[in-house]
């Protein structure tokens, strides 16, 4: 805390003594003297008092910068990022160290909740439950923020789902809004609205890959609502909708990490011809399920780029899963 330098500051800037602010506060000039030193504090009731006398505010009083704050916030979380998915210890200290400075903050508190649901949902980690239900209950129970408590739902009835708490799910996901995208009018949306050339462009763009994932989620989900009433027809027609999407809006035609605008939708991509080679095992059309199993493979094999041999277990870890749970075992081995 540099509230002792902060009182300093605006002293001088005001042209005062420590005597003469000692006597507007009805103190003594050596309990002033002992803030600028940072020796003690003033006691908190002076705080709005002092901060009324130099008219600034709380956070001008406290030197606080909200800027810098979130800046430090986005070093934590990029820091952690790069050992997200291959080192799993080290990213939860960085986001438990970034908590004990940061302990308010909506985002790591999501990050490393999002941290124990994929390493559960990807790795089999379910020990990891607990401390996942805990942080998603921190959040909800903590946060100011919708969006933030809606997040934390999502996962928490994730979770769910892989402890096989189905009704628990049920009843997480039955307590949120409907929210529509369309009817909120964000700076994303009104800047694509309303104002013209580069400024348009400058939101619009990241609107696109926004509702561009949406849209390719919804058919892909729509498949897989078919797909578990045993409709493999509309699965199949959905799954193809879904992968439609996706290569529509493609950087390029080449297969590689850079043709996405989302980093990760490769995986997706890649699930959505193992899904439609399931349908089609199903509706006995098995030469076209081998072909749509090995342009699952192909994209598996190449959106990485050189990733894809220095991390082929972990890339292939939903490869795997998908295959087996569209029983693409019965038609072909999983390599």
């Amino acid at each position: 805390m540099n509230l002792g330098t902060k009182i300093r500051e605006l002293r001088k800037k005001k042209g005062l003594t420590q005597e003469q602010l000692a006597n507007a506060l009805g103190l003594s000039p050596q309990a002033v003297s002992k803030w600028e030193i940072e020796a003690s504090y003033p006691d908190m009731t002076l705080i709005p008092v002092l901060a009324n006398f130099f008219d600034v505010s709380l956070d001008v009083l406290f030197d606080f910068d909200i800027t810098k704050k979130q800046q430090k916030i986005d070093e934590i979380l990029d820091e952690a990022g790069r050992y997200f998915w291959g080192n799993f210890e080290k990213a939860e200290e960085i986001y438990k160290k970034g908590l004990e400075d940061y302990p308010d903050s909506d985002r790591l508190k999501e990050r490393l909740l999002s941290l124990y649901e994929c390493h559960m949902r990807s790795f089999g980690r379910m020990e990891l439950a607990e401390n996942a239900v805990a942080m998603a209950g921190r959040l909800i129970g903590e946060s100011a923020d919708l969006f933030a408590v809606c997040s934390a739902k999502d996962t928490l009835a994730s979770i769910y789902i892989m402890q096989d708490r189905y009704a628990d799910a049920k009843e997480v996901i039955g307590t949120l809004p409907y929210m529509y995208p369309y009817q909120l009018n964000d700076k994303m949306r009104c800047t694509s609205y309303h104002l013209r050339g580069e400024d348009r462009l400058a939101e619009v763009k990241d609107w696109k890959i926004i509702e561009w994932q949406e849209l390719f989620c919804a058919c892909d989900h729509e498949g897989m609502g078919y797909w578990e009433v045993g409709d493999y027809e509309n699965a199949l027609k959905s799954f193809r909708e879904a992968a439609d999407v996706v290569e529509r809006f493609m950087i390029g035609e080449k297969i590689c990490y850079d043709a996405y605008p989302i980093g990760g939708s490769q995986t997706n991509h890649m699930c959505m011809y193992l899904e439609m080679a399931g349908c089609l095992l199903k509706l006995g059309r098995a030469d076209e399920c081998g072909k749509a199993i090995d342009r699952a493979y192909d994209i598996i094999s190449h959106a990485w780029d050189d990733e894809f041999e220095t991390q082929y277990d972990d890339i292939m870890a939903q490869y795997r899963k998908t295959y087996k749970e569209f029983g693409l075992d019965e038609y072909r081995e999983c390599p």
